[in-house]
């Protein structure tokens, strides 16, 4: 029993190092409601994340009748989207 539990404090020891290395940059791929999000954090604080949605999720039904594109900023981010008539949405968001 106490060699199980020194072992396992190594182990937990081990994975948080590796943690702290990986904190300088990292990805993230996910699934949320339907889109495939994308997810890059930079050392120097930047972050970008992408958002593909197919017809009939999420966003797709934000205005379904006609296509459109929108592009601005919010503080230090640029935001582009893009949604189509079929309802596929689009979005990047970077910031720096």
């Amino acid at each position: 029993m106490r060699l199980l539990l020194s072992s396992a404090v190594v182990s937990l020891g081990l994975v948080g190092g590796a943690f702290e290395a990986a904190a300088d940059s990292r990805t993230e791929k996910f699934r949320d409601r339907g889109c495939d999000v994308e997810r890059k954090y930079d050392k120097g604080g930047k972050y970008e994340q992408k958002v593909e949605c197919k017809p009939g999720h999420q966003h797709a039904f934000r205005d379904g009748r006609r296509a459109g594109k929108e592009e601005y900023r919010r503080g230090r981010c640029e935001i582009k989207r893009e949604w189509k008539e079929d309802g596929e949405y689009k979005e990047e968001v970077k910031c720096k």
